[in-house]
């Protein structure tokens, strides 16, 4: 269970960081669900005190993930209990 924790650790943080990294490049980044209007996105030009509250959330979400990951993968983190 630590091997598949850790694997969906890592894919979950190189995946976040992946986007982040990809939207230096777009100029946008999405943020999830905007209700009926379809999904918020943050963009660089029009809203940049947004976009990089964002961009810095991504970054740290994902630089945890991997911290996490390979804290579980050589055992020095404990799995995430499963209940």
């Amino acid at each position: 269970m630590a091997l598949f924790q850790s694997l969906l650790l890592l894919a979950m943080g190189y995946g976040t960081l992946g986007v982040t990294y990809r939207s230096l490049g777009t100029g946008w980044l999405p943020f999830g669900p905007s209700g009926p209007r379809g999904r918020l996105e943050f963009r660089m030009d029009e809203q940049p005190f947004r976009y990089w509250m964002a961009f810095t959330f991504y970054c740290a979400l994902g630089v945890w993930c991997l911290f996490l990951a390979f804290g579980v993968l050589s055992g020095e983190l404990s799995p995430l209990p499963l209940n």
